[in-house]
C-alpha cells in the first residue's frame, strides 16, 4: 500500500513538470532565436548614424568638404553702460548771493550753451557797481597827478617822496579798479553800463555747455548762496561706453582693441568704437571700467544706457567650418562626417533578401506572397515618397555619423568648431553644405525604426 502511494506522488510530479518543459522547448526554437537576435540588434543600433542614396544627397543639397583652417577673431562679451566725463556734468550755482527771481526750467529740457537759465537779483551789486565807478573816477584823478608829479620832480620842485605816494595809489587803484570790472563782468553785467550811472541788482544764470536739464532742486523766491545748486545740466559731448571687465580676462584685452556696442534700447543696431582707457583699480567684485570711445559720436544718446559690447581679441588660426555645416539639436551643435560603418540590420536584412528565392523555389505560394510583401514587411528600406530606400539597386548609399562639437566665434560666415579629442581634420570628409537636411534624414529613420520595433 505504502508503495503505490509513492508511484502516484511520482507520477503527478512528473505530469506536473510536463508543461513547463514544452514551454521551455517552445521558447529555444529556431523563430525564438531569431526575435531575439533582432531585438539585441535594434536595441544595440547606434542613433547617430544615417544611410543617404545620391538621390536624396543631391535633393538635399548635401555637399561634402573638410575643416579648414581660417584666421576668426575671438570675441569677449561683456557689459557696460553709456557714460559722460565729469566736466560734461555741470552743477549750475549763483556766483553771488541772492533771490532766484526766474527759473525757467523743466527737467528734460535741452539747452544750449549761453542760454538764459536763472536771474538772481542781490542788491549788494549796486554797491559793487557804486564802488568800481568811484574808484574808477579816482583812477583817472590819480593818472593826471602822477603825471604831474613827474614832471615837477624832473624840475626839483616837488619831492621825490611825493612822487612815490603817488605811484602807490595810482597802482593800487588801478588794481582795485581792475578787480571789481571782473566781479561785475562774471554775473554778466556791464563795467562801462556801471560808469555810466546803470546799475542793476538782478544778474543772469546762463548754460555753460549744451546739454539737457537733469534736476532742478531750487524754486522761485528762494535764496541761494554762491554753493547752492540751482539746477544740474548733463552733456552728451565726450559720450564714452564703460565696460566692465573682470579680473581674469584683464590680460586678453589692450588698448586699442576694437569694439562692437549694441544698446539695449536700439534692437539689432550695432557701433563701433575702440579702448582708449584701462582702469588699474579693482572693483569689490573683481572687475575693471574700461574706457572705449564711439567711432561716430550721436548727439541722441542718452547716458547711464546699459549696453552690451563685443571685444575683438585679435586673429587666430582656428578650425571652421561653413555655418551651414553645423546643425543644432537638444541645445548642442552637431556636424555630420562620412564614414566607412553600416548601420547594423541594413547587411543582414539585405543578405536575407538575396537567400529568399532559393528558399521560394521549393514553395512557389510562399515566394509569391513574398513578392506582395506589405508596407510593414519592407520595413526601413522601402522606398517612400519622403526617402529613398539606401539599398536601392544602382545606387550606393553613403554612411554618415553625427559628431558633437562646440561652436565658437562666428565671422564672415564661418563659425569656429572645437573638435572632439582624436579628430583628424585632414583625412576626415565633413558635411559642409546642407546638414539639417541629413539631420531630418537621420530624425526620419530614428522614428521609422521605433515604429518597427513596436
Amino acid at each position: 500500500m505504502r508503495t503505490n502511494l509513492l508511484f502516484s506522488v511520482l507520477l503527478l510530479s512528473l505530469a506536473a513538470c510536463q508543461p513547463q518543459a514544452d514551454t521551455t522547448t517552445e521558447g529555444t526554437g529556431p523563430a525564438a532565436a531569431k526575435t531575439t537576435q533582432t531585438a539585441e540588434a535594434h536595441e544595440e543600433a547606434p542613433v547617430d548614424l544615417v544611410e543617404l542614396t545620391p538621390d536624396q544627397l543631391r535633393i538635399g543639397g548635401v555637399e561634402l568638404g573638410q575643416v579648414e583652417y581660417r584666421n576668426l577673431s575671438p570675441r569677449l562679451q561683456v557689459n557696460g553702460r553709456l557714460a559722460v566725463p565729469a566736466q560734461s556734468q555741470v552743477n549750475i550755482t549763483a556766483l553771488q548771493g541772492g533771490f532766484v527771481r526766474s527759473l525757467p526750467l523743466l527737467p528734460g529740457q535741452p539747452v544750449r550753451k549761453g542760454q538764459l537759465l536763472a536771474r538772481i537779483e542781490n542788491p549788494d551789486l549796486i554797491q559793487l557797481q557804486q564802488d568800481y565807478a568811484e574808484n574808477r573816477s579816482r583812477l583817472t584823478y590819480l593818472e593826471t597827478e602822477f603825471a604831474r608829479q613827474q614832471e615837477l620832480s624832473r624840475e626839483n620842485v616837488s619831492a621825490l617822496k611825493v612822487l612815490q605816494q603817488t605811484t602807490a595809489d595810482l597802482n593800487g587803484t588801478r588794481a582795485r579798479v581792475a578787480g571789481l570790472a571782473k566781479r561785475i563782468q562774471l554775473v554778466g553785467l556791464s563795467p562801462q553800463a556801471a560808469l555810466n550811472g546803470r546799475f542793476s541788482a538782478n544778474y543772469a544764470v546762463t548754460a555753460p555747455v549744451s546739454g539737457v536739464v537733469t534736476n532742478v532742486p531750487a524754486t522761485a523766491g528762494q535764496y541761494v548762496q554762491p554753493a547752492d545748486v540751482i539746477a544740474q545740466v548733463t552733456s552728451n559731448q565726450g559720450l564714452y561706453a564703460e565696460l566692465t571687465v573682470f579680473e581674469k580676462d584683464l590680460p586678453k584685452i589692450e588698448e586699442g582693441q576694437r569694439v562692437t556696442i549694441r544698446l539695449t534700447n536700439e534692437a539689432g543696431k550695432e557701433r563701433t568704437g575702440r579702448i582708449t582707457y584701462i582702469n588699474r583699480a579693482i572693483d569689490a567684485d573683481r572687475s575693471v571700467r574700461v574706457v572705449a570711445r564711439l567711432d561716430q559720436p550721436d548727439g541722441r544718446l542718452v547716458p547711464n544706457t546699459f549696453l552690451k559690447a563685443s571685444l575683438d581679441l585679435g586673429d587666430s588660426r582656428l578650425t571652421a567650418l561653413p555655418e551651414g555645416a553645423i546643425v543644432s539639436a537638444e541645445g548642442k551643435d552637431y556636424i555630420f562626417i562620412q564614414t566607412e560603418e553600416k548601420i547594423p540590420g541594413g547587411p543582414e536584412h539585405a543578405e536575407g533578401e538575396a537567400e529568399t528565392p532559393s528558399t521560394d523555389l521549393d514553395h512557389p505560394s510562399g515566394g509569391g506572397e513574398r513578392a506582395q510583401a506589405g508596407p510593414h514587411q519592407a520595413g526601413p528600406h522601402q522606398a517612400g515618397p519622403h526617402q529613398a530606400g539606401p539599398h536601392q539597386a544602382g545606387q550606393a548609399a553613403i554612411t554618415f555619423r553625427r559628431v558633437e562639437v562646440r561652436r565658437g566665434v562666428t565671422e564672415e560666415g564661418f563659425s569656429q568648431v572645437v573638435l572632439p579629442t582624436g579628430f583628424n581634420p585632414e583625412n576626415t570628409r565633413v558635411v559642409v553644405k546642407g546638414a539639417y537636411a541629413v539631420l531630418s534624414q537621420l530624425n526620419v529613420s530614428s522614428g521609422e525604426e521605433e515604429g518597427h520595433g513596436h
